[in-house]
């Protein structure tokens, strides 16, 4: 959904391929945040991690070990990112190179050199405090080393999502092409920029100290979405994977952005109909960790992903989400008429099913259904091969299970911090609502990011 080849040629390199400057910018975030209250999180609170210390039970603690590298195509590309964590961070050089100081000049330069390496979307924020985890996975405190945050976006490539149901064999693969792109993408920009004398680091899915989500939103390259832990490009939609940049280089911030999207994905809930473990809520939005979000419900997620028995891993909320399109004319006209005309929403959430948007389309499909099981390669037992269910209904009780700051595992704990799914659930029923929390802040002063 890019530009043509003709109006690129008129472009400047720095503002890249999406017209991301057409859409609107904001000085606050479409959802609230409360940045007194979001308290930082450990990684061992990471769902995969919880998995992988069994605080998800058995099933997931072994799952988690080879969702990934059962799917041969996905192990490779996983084996290749490996490569690159040694090389994620380093010295600057002692003495600053001879460019201008000038934060606009500089931001301008890093986007256009990320545009150059293949970037497909990048955005630029301040790294804020509770944007970075408090301890890494060891136990080790992290230290808030850097100001700015540079992030950039990679598509999974939509003809193959096209194609796939989103939770079968191709999609751990999707996911790992996208990480490893990123990554050679943020790695070189961070030894560049420590070439030129400035601190910097790359954070990649393999070995990050920040958390992407929040600085995707606070760099304006999306809205959060009914999804959930995750932002929403207009042009892409949520078809996508980061790699971030943190540094010291003085750069210019880009604002947060606002499409519409709350109101869409408030209208729509076809992420929620479609989801295979029933992770993403029908409902409204809560407050958690002191922000505004469609909160899913991470260890159902976490637990169908590492034991997933027809596919490697899962991204089907991605592939049947409305905006996720190929970009062709039509298309465009659509993502214009939800972002311009609110009136129209209902419609075209209603018109994405009738024209059975999300349906697997055989065309573009090009891989192999091969499972690898201790060491050996073959045909796998069960392939998914799901389409759309129209006529699912939400479910009629609350099953979503949220589990708050003060529940958390400490950050350094080894052993398995077991989960109470009834005391979960009981936290999620009684979570704060945005509209409560915003008139409960109305009086004092609050800085929203």
């Amino acid at each position: 959904m890019g530009l043509s080849i003709f109006s690129k040629r008129k472009r400047p390199l720095h503002l890249g391929s999406y017209p991301m400057e057409k859409i609107k910018r904001v000085d606050e975030t479409t959802t609230l945040i409360i940045d007194d209250e979001v308290q930082r999180t450990p990684a061992r609170v990471n769902g995969f991690f919880r998995a992988r210390f069994g605080d998800f039970g058995e099933k997931a603690q072994s799952g988690v070990k080879r969702f990934v590298i059962k799917s041969p195509l996905s192990a490779a590309i996983r084996n290749n990112i490996d490569q690159l964590v040694p090389i994620q961070d380093g010295d600057a050089a002692a003495e600053k190179a001879p460019i201008p100081n000038d934060p606009r000049k500089l931001s301008e330069h890093i986007k256009a050199l990320s545009y150059f390496l293949d970037s497909d979307l990048t955005g630029i924020c301040e790294a804020k405090d509770y944007c970075w985890y408090s301890h890494d996975l060891k136990g080790n405190e992290i230290e808030v080393k850097h100001k700015y945050a540079i992030v950039l976006v990679i598509d999974q490539g939509f003809h193959t999502m096209d194609s796939a149901s989103g939770d079968d064999w191709i999609s751990s693969a999707q996911s790992f092409r996208a990480y490893l792109r990123g990554a050679e993408i943020a790695n070189v920009i961070a030894d560049y920029i420590r070439q030129l004398g400035y601190s910097a680091r790359s954070h990649t899915n393999m070995d990050s100290q920040v958390q992407h989500v929040p600085l995707s939103l606070l760099a304006g390259l999306g809205e959060m979405s009914r999804i959930g832990e995750m932002i929403l490009n207009p042009f892409i939609g949520p078809r996508l994977k980061t790699a971030v940049v943190t540094t010291d280089m003085p750069l210019e911030i880009d604002k947060p952005i606002d499409f519409g999207l709350q109101d869409f994905c408030n209208k729509c809930q076809k992420c929620a109909r479609e989801c295979p473990c029933g992770a993403i809520p029908w409902g409204e939005k809560i407050m958690y960790n002191g922000y505004e979000t469609w909160k899913p419900d991470s260890e159902a997620c976490t637990k169908y992903r590492t034991t997933n028995p027809g596919g490697s891993a899962c991204g089907r909320c991605m592939k049947m989400c409305p905006w996720n399109k190929e970009g062709l004319m039509q298309h465009r006209l659509a993502i214009w008429m939800a972002i311009k005309l609110p009136f129209t929403r209902r419609f075209l959430i209603w018109l994405d099913d009738h024209w059975k948007y999300g349906k697997r389309n055989p065309d573009n499909r090009w891989w192999f259904d091969l499972e690898t099981v201790e060491g050996k390669t073959g045909v796998p037992v069960k392939t998914n091969e799901r389409d759309l269910s129209l006529g699912k209904k939400p479910p009629k009780s609350n099953r979503f299970a949220v589990y708050t700051p003060n529940v958390w595992p400490a950050h350094d704990a080894k052993e398995t911090v077991p989960t109470d799914r009834k005391d979960g659930q009981a936290r999620y029923q009684a979570a704060e609502k945005p509209t409560a929390a915003k008139e409960r802040v109305a009086d004092k002063p609050v800085v929203r990011s």
